[in-house]
């Protein structure tokens, strides 16, 4: 029985190899588990560009869970100061922009200073300051 799959390059690094023929044209490394791995992390950054959206509405989420299971202890005793880089054990996430925490904590909560510093996040990701070149 012949072989009918050629022989090609490794999409990683570039030595021939003779492909599996169960694979087909499938088999882009030379399986090496260095080159399996680089594909693998390629393909992960790949997908993860493609799906920031995913992985921004989990982290709201995430953020606003962490918040609704803080807010009943909270509850029983006075609330300490808040520091702006942290609201009820929610570590904030830095950022190029200066929210007045303590004024939003005050009038919506924790929860609201989260989802305020997330829709800020964004309208500042997408219209971009061109005079100071703040992202």
């Amino acid at each position: 029985m012949a072989n009918s799959c050629k022989k090609r390059p490794c999409c990683i690094c570039r030595k021939w190899f003779q492909p599996d023929v169960r694979q087909k044209d499938r088999q882009k490394t030379c399986g090496r588990s260095e080159c399996k791995s680089e594909l693998h992390r390629r393909n992960c950054h790949e997908w993860n560009n493609r799906n920031k959206e995913c992985f921004a509405n989990n982290y709201l989420g995430k953020k606003i869970e962490q918040v609704e299971e803080k807010e009943p202890e909270e509850e029983k005793k006075e609330p300490p100061p808040v520091l702006p880089s942290k609201a009820g054990n929610v570590t904030l996430p830095t950022s190029p922009f200066i929210l007045p925490n303590e004024i939003i904590i005050n009038e919506y909560g924790v929860k609201g200073l989260v989802i305020i510093h997330y829709l800020a996040r964004k309208f500042v990701a997408q219209f971009p300051c061109r005079n100071c070149g703040v992202p």
